[in-house]
Formats: structure tokens, sequence, C-alpha cells
């Protein structure tokens, strides 16, 4: 698997669907979905009028990410429902580019803000999360070990989306000379919203960073929850599904040929599975025989006839 190879893309925007949430390239709705070494990407025309264009639209829990790629303008990646884990993840955006209101960690990811080069730069806006609960246990973002990067533009931390806005930048490394000094800022319609959200930040550091000049509620956490205790139990990760090891169709070459009587070799009938078929694993409905070879084990969702 490669992320630069394995690419799924469409250019639907919000003035395309009238939603924000159905234009995303790939909607993934049930619990327990993983991916790795892929890429999500939407190509829709920014800027513009509802310019809103997800590249993918999480909802459900136990959503695992890893080493995927998410390519957008606006509103990149939509965590909109559930919990959400992206790991070492590059994702790429302008406005509001991790946004909704699923509760979601960012861990060693790539923060990537970046402007068509048809645009004047303006301020960027990394996040706008959509928390509507006062004690801020539905939803949240916590950015822990990111970098983020820019090719020149100026960033807030986040835009105040919803009541309740819960957002924590821990151990993050900026280029400190770019993001705007105030940190934070509220949409024009709800200014009152600084007053009952909770964002900030927690030993971040980089070139240049510093935390003067933050707007009154922006915080400075003296501590950052972990993983777990945001998320709450990830032992999902390990044990729902694993990566499956590449089993090629190339066989070895043949051991040298000895005077001593070859090793018996286990067949099936034709109604068994031929060579590098899958013929075992937790949840595998499918035949357990193999034409030849053996039934070789590679974990407990993945067995295959080698």
């Amino acid at each position: 698997e490669n992320r630069d190879k394995v690419i799924i893309t469409y250019d639907l925007n919000n003035a395309k669907t009238g939603s924000s949430s159905k234009c995303a390239t790939f909607r993934s709705y049930g619990n327990d979905f993983k991916a790795f070494d892929i890429t999500f990407e939407n190509t829709a025309p920014f800027p513009g009028n509802n310019a809103q264009a997800p590249a993918i639209n999480c909802n459900g829990n136990n959503h695992y990410y890893e080493n995927c790629r998410f390519l957008s303008y606006q509103d990149t990646v939509l965590s909109n429902k559930g919990n959400h884990y992206f790991k070492n993840c590059f994702i790429r955006g302008f406005t509001d580019f991790i946004w909704g209101s699923g509760r979601a960690v960012f861990d060693s990811c790539n923060i990537h803000v970046e402007a068509p080069t048809n645009m004047g730069y303006t301020n960027a806006y990394l996040t706008a999360n959509g928390n509507k609960d006062g004690n801020f246990k539905e939803s949240g973002f916590l950015i822990t070990n990111c970098k983020v990067t820019t090719t020149g533009a100026n960033f807030y931390f986040g835009r105040l989306w919803r009541q309740y806005c819960y957002v924590i930048f821990d151990r993050t490394e900026f280029p400190g000379n770019k993001i705007v000094k105030d940190g934070w800022i509220t949409f024009s319609s709800n200014p009152e919203y600084a007053n009952t959200s909770k964002v900030g930040e927690h030993k971040c550091y980089g070139q240049g960073y510093n935390t003067n000049g933050r707007v009154w509620y922006a915080k400075q956490f003296s501590s950052a929850p972990s993983i777990t205790e945001f998320l709450g139990d990830i032992s999902y990760i390990d044990n729902t599904f694993s990566k499956k090891p590449v089993v090629t169709t190339t066989q070895a070459p043949p051991p040298p040929a000895t005077t001593s009587n070859p090793a018996p070799v286990q067949t099936g009938s034709s109604d068994c599975n031929p060579l590098y078929y899958q013929c075992g694993g937790i949840n595998f409905k499918g035949k357990t025989c193999c034409r030849q070879g053996t039934c070789k084990k590679y974990n407990d969702y993945f067995s295959v006839c080698v």
C-alpha cells in the first residue's frame, strides 16, 4: 500500500450539493472502521461561495486512520459523530479544515496550511469544533505531538463554531511567526461563545513560538488529557482489526536437490483454497482447507495457504 498511489478523489462541494457533509469525497457511517495508507482528496474549486468540500466525513465509533492523507482547502476533515483517531496523517487545508461535532484525536500528524496559487493570502483557520455539551464529554479535538506547517499564510488555531467549543493543542510544533497572535476567533454571529468554550495550548513549541497576545479566553493548560482519557478505550486499534500482511504470488525458488525423500505436501480436494488464498481467521466464513501447502496463521484475523 502507498498513499501516493492509492487515491480516492472527487470534486463536490456545498455549492453543488447544498450540504457541507454530503459533499464529502468519502463518507464512513459504520463503527469499527480502519484505513491505512490512503489519500482522500476533494478537488472542488476554492475559494468561492459555499466552497466547503470535505475529503472525508466520519460518522461512527472506533474509527482509526493511519498514515493517510486528507487533501482539500475548506472543511477537509469532518469528524461528524463518534470517536475518531488519526495517527501519522497529513491534513491539508486553509479554512476550518479540521471540524465537526465528533470527538477526535490527531496524534503525530502534519497539519499543513495551504491556499491555491490563485488566491491572495489571508488568515487561515485550523479548526472549528462543534461541541454542544457543557461537560465537554461529547465532542472535542485533542491535537497532540503534531507539527503545523504553512506555505506562507498566517493562521488562527481555530474558530469557535459552537457554544462549548473544545480544542487542545498539546506538545505541538508551530512556525511561531505565522500564528495570528490572538490565537482564536469567534464567528461574528456568536461572540458570546467566548464565555463558554475551552480552547488553548499545552507545552507547544517551535521557532518563534510564544503565547503573547492571546485572546482572554484562550487557556494555557497546566496539563493535557492522555489519548485514552480523551477518547476512552482504544483497544480496538490493536484488537478489532489488523493490517493484513502483504502476500505475494511469487513462489520461492525450490530447495537444492537432495537424495532424501521430499517432505510430504498437504493436499486437499479441488474445492479447497488455492495457494495464497485466505483460509482462516476470526470472522472468516470461507473454506479452511488448502489444495496444497498448509494454512499458515499470521494473526488471529488472517491465515493463508502457503
